[in-house]
């Protein structure tokens, strides 16, 4: 987006899309540590407890990489618009596309009117 701007982008994006990029990774390492947590409690052949520490601290590690990545997502949606040319009032946007219909309504018209099947009338379909 910077390449396209031409120009640097806030730090703010930068610094979103760390934070999320750090939620990701403390997810990532949530999940391990839940996974080598059972892994030996099943190998130690001990019941299985109600020691849950692993997997609230997984929740919450998901929860805060929901609320990364919404910001991220935000923060990104505005760093596209920040890139995009000014576009024109939505009333140009509504009359170029009525043209552009408009326009193709008439090339259907010009080859509907040079074929041949109908000039004669197509009257005579089997």
């Amino acid at each position: 987006m910077e390449r396209l701007r031409s120009s640097l982008l806030h730090a703010n994006i930068s610094t979103a899309l760390d934070r999320h990029l750090e939620s990701i990774h403390i997810v990532q390492s949530r999940r391990k540590d839940e996974i080598a947590n059972a892994s030996n409690r099943q190998r130690q052949g001990v019941p299985r407890c109600q020691d849950d520490r692993d997997v609230f601290a997984l929740a919450s590690a998901i929860k805060e990489m929901c609320v990364a990545t919404r910001k991220t997502r935000t923060t990104l949606w505005c760093a596209l618009q920040m890139t995009l040319p000014k576009t024109a009032s939505t009333a140009d946007v509504v009359k170029a596309l009525q043209d552009t219909v408009n326009c193709e309504d008439k090339v259907h018209e010009s080859i509907n009117s040079s074929n041949p099947m109908n000039q004669r009338g197509e009257t005579n379909k089997h």
